[in-house]
């Protein structure tokens, strides 16, 4: 990943910082209570779809008539993107509601499948490396499997709040990497 796609992602998580209530906003329109257990799961993933759509978004975001007009499609993108996981995890829990044997069995095979996209984008793949066994593990699960900190809970056999813990690691070494 070039110098100039690692700046943009710095870029993204500072505007964030300085309008976190357009995450917020997103997750009040979605009506997800702050009490709720997969609220921070949440917020974080709002995050993550806001510093992505920075990072995407071609206009200069330099003026406060820039910021207002980012943060409002932002704000858009950030709903839509959170009720989109949200219905494939409704969706998810109507199929399999627990989690079976057989998926604890192949998480193996999901590391080893997830290690390929991994390679895709060279952050991650730098962040990778510097990673645990554990926070890799809970690195795939989480974003390319896609499970709430409930569903990686049950699955690794940790708490909850290890489980946040973990990905406060993974976010902390993330920054870390991206400021190389």
């Amino acid at each position: 990943m070039s110098i100039i796609m690692l700046d943009r992602y710095v870029e993204g998580f500072n505007l964030y910082l300085r309008n976190k209530g357009v995450v917020y906003g997103a997750l009040a329109r979605l009506a997800i209570p702050r009490n709720s257990p997969s609220y921070e799961d949440e917020v974080h993933d709002g995050i993550e779809i806001y510093v992505d759509y920075y990072v995407k978004y071609r206009d200069p975001v330099v003026t406060e008539a820039e910021q207002h007009k980012f943060n409002k499609l932002a704000g858009t993108f950030v709903y839509k993107t959170l009720l989109k996981h949200r219905m494939m995890q409704y969706r998810r829990s109507q199929i399999a509601p627990e989690v079976s044997e057989e998926a604890s069995a192949t998480l193996t095979a999901h590391e080893y499948l997830a290690s390929d996209i991994v390679q895709t984008n060279s952050l991650v793949t730098v962040l990778y490396a510097h990673l645990t066994p554990v926070e890799r593990q809970v690195l795939i699960l989480r974003y390319y499997d896609q499970l709430s900190n409930v569903e990686i809970m049950a699955q690794l056999g940790l708490s909850k709040q290890r489980v946040s813990a973990i990905r406060k690691q993974i976010a902390k070494k993330y920054l870390q990497v991206a400021q190389q």
